[in-house]
């Protein structure tokens, strides 16, 4: 049976046969938190990013006394949720509460053994700029090193805040070459499921991008899809992105993705980093250019009707 579900590759021996390693990437998170210093880790949506957490919670205590804790941060929503999270077990003696001085919910922390490094993913944009822009300073005392994601879309918003300092080391995620993704697909399917002729074509609709990659093999394995429909439809969406902004441009390919959506889906605003109003904007663009088609479904709480929106390609 092919594999090829979207979940994040785990640091297991399972998993491990299926990882298509980002080594450059690797190694540079490796030396900097070998080095002591924090690092962002930022991609598109369905970069790998993840998998890459997973990957240095592997490596890294083979590289020296190094301690990694994973840590996802999707549902936490205050600076002290995040701190109890990544390191309230390792001081217990602490007696680790809420409330107190800002100083003494921090100091609380000073105890926490040497070599801890914290990976932390699906963080909120609102929960980093607290994190580590609000309270850098009183992070930096946390005698910890941290490796934390965002999606790209954030980057820029992350880093203007006082965070800009504390990530000493900014890791971009780049696209996948056509050797890394026809690998990381002969590693999930068999000639017999994905001929030579259907793994180019999903390479090239892909765009390195390790998500998009594995739902154009499901397509054509798993669903039927004559590969050269898949190639024209990436054709007719390659030629109304170039007339789109970046940010449509992106939002279309998270459409492509995840299916029809609307600007209230919490999924979508969270691999976005938009607010509601951002996404209305840019689907409103995307509308205009004919890359979607939109629906008004029954109204929900609000009782108001919510507008759903589908890629056509």
């Amino acid at each position: 049976m092919p594999s090829l579900s979207n979940r994040p590759l785990l640091s297991t021996s399972a998993d491990r046969a299926l990882v298509v390693e980002r080594t450059a990437e690797l190694t540079v998170v490796g030396d900097a938190v070998r080095g002591g210093l924090n690092v962002l880790l930022t991609g598109a949506p369905g970069a790998g990013a993840t998998t890459v957490l997973h990957q240095l919670l592997r490596r890294l205590p083979r590289e020296g006394q190094v301690h990694p804790r994973f840590v996802n941060a999707a549902a936490l929503q205050t600076t002290d949720e995040l701190l109890q999270e990544s390191l309230a077990e390792l001081v217990p003696a602490m007696a680790v509460v809420g409330g107190g001085s800002t100083y003494a919910r921090f100091a609380r922390y000073g105890e926490a053994p040497d070599g801890v490094v914290v990976l932390v993913d699906n963080s909120p944009l609102a929960l980093l700029q607290d994190a580590f822009g609000t309270h850098r300073d009183e992070m930096w005392q946390v005698p910890v090193r941290w490796v934390v994601t965002c999606h790209e879309q954030q980057r820029a918003d992350l880093l203007a805040t006082p965070a800009g300092d504390f990530f000493d080391v900014v890791v971009d995620l780049e696209p996948l070459t056509d050797v890394q993704a026809a690998s990381l697909l002969r590693r999930r399917t068999t000639k017999d499921e994905l001929n030579g002729h259907a793994l180019r074509v999903a390479v090239e609709s892909a765009g390195g991008n390790p998500r998009a990659l594995i739902r154009a093999a499901r397509r054509v394995v798993l669903e039927g899809v004559d590969p050269d429909d898949l190639q024209r439809d990436v054709y007719r969406r390659a030629e109304v992105a170039r007339g789109l902004s970046r940010p449509a441009a992106m939002l279309l390919a998270e459409l492509v993705e995840r299916g029809p959506s609307s600007a209230s889906d919490p999924g979508l605003q969270a691999a976005t980093g938009w607010t509601r109003s951002r996404l209305v904007q840019v689907l409103n663009e995307l509308e205009r250019s004919g890359a979607v088609d939109s629906d008004e479904h029954g109204g929900g709480r609000s009782g108001r009707p919510r507008k759903v929106f589908r890629s056509r390609y």
